[in-house]
């Protein structure tokens, strides 16, 4: 007598057959058991009838007028300073030349410390240096032109540096000038 062998991949299916059927079925009892979950119905609650608006009652012209037997209050300024002005006043540097402010080239909305000199080009038609702004670009300057929120001017371009000639006034109010030198970085390293 022959015995049937069983297939060995049939056997793997039915290994694998059962486990998917068990968890199929513990999916379905959850799903029904959570659908199955009552939820009760919100509670209504009652809003409180609105208020009747009250009639506002407006003064008669007789209690707005001033009455004649009180006493008006002035008070005396003489000789006392503003309460509302800061006890210390900070001024503004104020530009020497207000022709040229007319005309201001996007150098001069920079301060002076806050521009990089980047490089130095000269040759047949003069010296022209480039200088970095905070903002990222690139400005090229030359000779004569103003720079910086002083109005100051480029007087010399020389081979490492540049001199800038600004005036600004003091706290007396009174005007100095005063000479910037930006250099040229030096190779690092």
């Amino acid at each position: 007598m022959r015995r049937k062998v069983p297939n060995p991949r049939s056997r793997s299916r039915e290994a694998y057959l059962v486990p998917r059927l068990l968890l199929l079925c513990m999916a379905i009892c959850g799903a029904v058991g959570l659908t199955a979950c009552s939820v009760e119905p919100p509670v209504q609650t009652q809003t409180p009838p609105p208020k009747p608006r009250s009639e506002v009652k407006v003064p008669a012209p007789e209690a707005l007028a001033s009455k004649s037997d009180e006493q008006l209050y002035t008070y005396d300024v003489s000789g006392r300073r503003d309460p509302f002005k800061p006890l210390i006043e900070a001024t503004k540097p104020t530009a020497v030349l207000s022709e040229e402010n007319l005309n201001c080239p996007p150098t001069q909305d920079f301060e002076l410390a806050s521009l990089k000199l980047v490089a130095i080009v000269w040759g047949d038609l003069g010296r022209k240096a480039m200088l970095k702004a905070p903002n990222g670009r690139g400005y090229a300057v030359t000779e004569e032109m103003l720079v910086g929120r002083n109005c100051g001017r480029v007087r010399r371009i020389e081979s490492n540096a540049i001199v800038i000639e600004q005036a600004r006034q003091d706290s007396d109010g009174n005007v100095l000038k005063e000479e910037v030198v930006l250099r040229l970085r030096e190779r690092e390293g």
